[in-house]
């Protein structure tokens, strides 16, 4: 019953994350359109959305036994590492909050809509730099293969 539990949490993890990614998409797709009152409506729709999401992963992680735990199944030792990048969702999920606040309160869009995008394509990086090196770390976890020894 746990498996299937665990299994049903990663496969909904999953889905979040390729909705995570489709919503990017939608927002570089926006930034690229001329930055007027429509645009900023349909970007903030999708900030909003994604502003949802990030709290949504968070329980998903917390549900499954806490972030990247299986990582720390294999290697507790790994503490750091995983505490770190756990430090940056956070920062990420605030970021983004700040920027759609900001985005939401701008009186003069046109005149702040590239700096404000820039922001934002930046922090479309740090997110998939995040996600890039959780990936990552489960796999190196899930492939390192520690021997009886000498």
């Amino acid at each position: 019953m746990t498996e299937c539990f665990h299994v049903s949490q990663i496969a909904t993890l999953a889905r979040c994350n390729e909705f995570q990614y489709l919503l990017l998409g939608d927002v570089r797709d926006l930034l690229e359109e001329t930055p007027d009152e429509s645009t900023r409506k349909w970007l903030l729709a999708v900030l909003d959305t994604l502003v949802e999401l990030m709290p949504r992963e968070r329980q998903l992680h917390a549900d499954s036994g806490g972030y990247l735990m299986e990582v720390l199944e294999e290697f507790p030792n790994w503490n750091r590492q995983v505490m770190r990048l756990h430090l940056k969702t956070l920062h990420l999920d605030y970021a983004l909050r700040s920027l759609r606040n900001r985005i939401r309160d701008e009186k003069s869009w046109g005149a702040v809509a590239d700096q404000l995008g820039c922001e934002l394509r930046d922090w479309m990086q740090l997110f998939s730099d995040i996600h890039r090196a959780e990936s990552s770390l489960v796999l190196e976890a899930m492939l390192l293969d520690i021997g009886p020894g000498d």
